[in-house]
């Protein structure tokens, strides 16, 4: 099984499908009105819905936190992006988790740009787009509170494996990813750093959990309508239609 979609509810489709295809590479995989956008069709894809009543508005303290994307070259990435004039951070290594950048949609969702290896290793950018040549869409980050509720529900009802665990503690958080994978880890320990960069080229979709450890990361009850993340999708096996997590479910993490 693998996450096969990532799903946002928005404004206006058609701006996010000429952002995504045109200034990040991706290809719409979709219809005209059901765009599927990524790097390749057996991956994971973002599933983008019309119809939000309002525009979206990214909190700090949200449960949905981001869109993640992996790139062998982020510096190239980068130096493409501000060539189209797109408001980009500078690439910098985060302790030893990873060498990013994050920038934000027209739309106001949040993207992360993660090398996939860590600063001064990147592999060669391929051809074609400067980053959809180079790119997989990888993460789904999510902020919980309960974290043993949030391994309990990945581990046991979904049946996803546990393939990472990043403490930062002096930031006030610890990463957990998670993925339906039984490939086998470089190293044993979940929290070994060698583990990183073989995890961020994996050609597949990861669960991202940030454990607040103040337990400050909540969920508003929005209207049906309103824009945002509405849940992620998986496929696998024999299965010929995706079966989805929506977001009422992941609330329960809180």
């Amino acid at each position: 099984m693998k996450i096969s979609r990532h799903c946002l509810r928005v404004e206006n489709p058609q701006e996010l499908v000429e952002f995504y295809s045109g200034i990040l590479g991706m290809r719409d995989f979709g219809k005209p009105d059901e765009p599927l956008l990524g790097y390749d069709g057996d991956q994971c894809l973002l599933e983008l819905t019309g119809g939000a009543s309002s525009p979206y508005r990214s909190r700090p303290d949200g449960l949905y936190w981001k869109i993640g994307i992996t790139v062998r070259d982020l510096d190239t990435a980068v130096a493409y992006l501000a060539t189209r004039g797109c408001a980009v951070t500078a690439p910098r290594q985060f302790k030893d988790i990873g060498y990013m950048s994050h920038l934000h949609d027209p739309q106001g969702f949040a993207i992360e740009l993660l090398q996939q290896g860590f600063e001064g290793r990147a592999g060669a950018p391929g051809d074609g787009h400067p980053i959809g040549g180079q790119a997989t869409l990888a993460h789904i980050t999510l902020r919980v509170n309960d974290i043993n509720a949030a391994r309990d529900y990945c581990e046991n009802r979904l049946q996803m494996r546990l393939m990472s665990v990043q403490p930062v503690e002096d930031y006030g958080f610890c990463l957990y990813f998670f993925a339906w994978s039984d490939e086998a880890l470089p190293e044993p320990d979940l929290k070994a750093v060698a583990n990183r960069e073989w995890l961020w080229a994996r050609p597949y979709a990861l669960l991202e959990l940030q454990h607040v450890f103040s337990g400050h990361a909540t969920e508003p009850e929005p209207g049906s309508s309103a824009a945002g993340f509405t849940g992620f999708g998986w496929i696998g096996g024999d299965m010929q239609a995706h079966q989805y997590v929506p977001l009422r479910d992941l609330k329960s993490l809180l």
